[in-house]
């Protein structure tokens, strides 16, 4: 029984309690504040990190594209004939149907 009458105790206090009649003046002037956005500065660290990242990956890049040329100086050439392999010759005929 206690609980419940404190219970009603504490909500005709909260009915008693009178607004603050500045409040919505307050909030509608801080809605309307114009806001700068803010600008978060990069530790020094962190853009040299991102940099030496960068170069890594590009010297890497450049190494593994690198280790596919041969480069040597006696290249081998290969020419094929490959007129026997590609008979286009039937397909020329006006007869081939």
């Amino acid at each position: 029984m206690k609980t419940e009458q404190y219970i009603d105790d504490l909500i005709r206090r909260e009915k008693q309690t009178a607004p603050n009649p500045f409040l919505s003046t307050r909030v509608m002037a801080e809605i309307e504040k114009p806001q700068r956005p803010e600008i978060k500065r990069i530790p020094v660290w962190q853009a040299f990190a991102v940099a030496a990242g960068i170069a890594a990956v590009a010297f890497l890049g450049i190494s593994a594209g690198n280790s596919y040329i041969d480069n040597s100086s006696s290249e081998t050439v290969i020419n094929i004939n490959d007129s026997q392999i590609e008979n286009l010759e039937y397909y020329n005929f006006d007869n081939y149907e």
